[in-house]
């Protein structure tokens, strides 16, 4: 496995009980970015928080603010797909993509 692999298994591999929580502000950002931004947009958001509360110290609040961003991130993933899927579908419809 080349190690840009196994960075991407480390973040999406489940949390280990005691150790910090994840971030996931690189999943937030390009799910905004790239599906769905106002949803992708507070999922940044909480993705930030849960930053700022683990330089605090604060685990038990940044733990809930990581669960939350990474809730956010699966809603931005699926309304993203679909709002994708109307667009196209409705291009379809329209005959948009025929040649003639």
């Amino acid at each position: 496995m080349t190690d840009q692999t196994q960075q991407v298994d480390a973040e999406l591999a489940p949390e280990v009980p005691g150790s910090p929580p994840r971030t996931y502000l690189v999943w937030s950002a390009l799910a905004a970015a790239l599906l769905f931004l106002p949803i992708g947009l507070v999922a940044l958001f909480f993705s930030i928080r849960t930053e700022v509360l683990l330089r605090r110290g604060e685990t038990d609040r940044a733990r809930r603010t990581s669960r939350a961003a990474l809730a956010l991130i699966i809603l931005t993933v699926v309304a993203g797909v679909l709002a994708y899927v109307v667009v196209i579908g409705g291009l379809l419809a329209l005959g948009a993509f025929s040649g003639g």
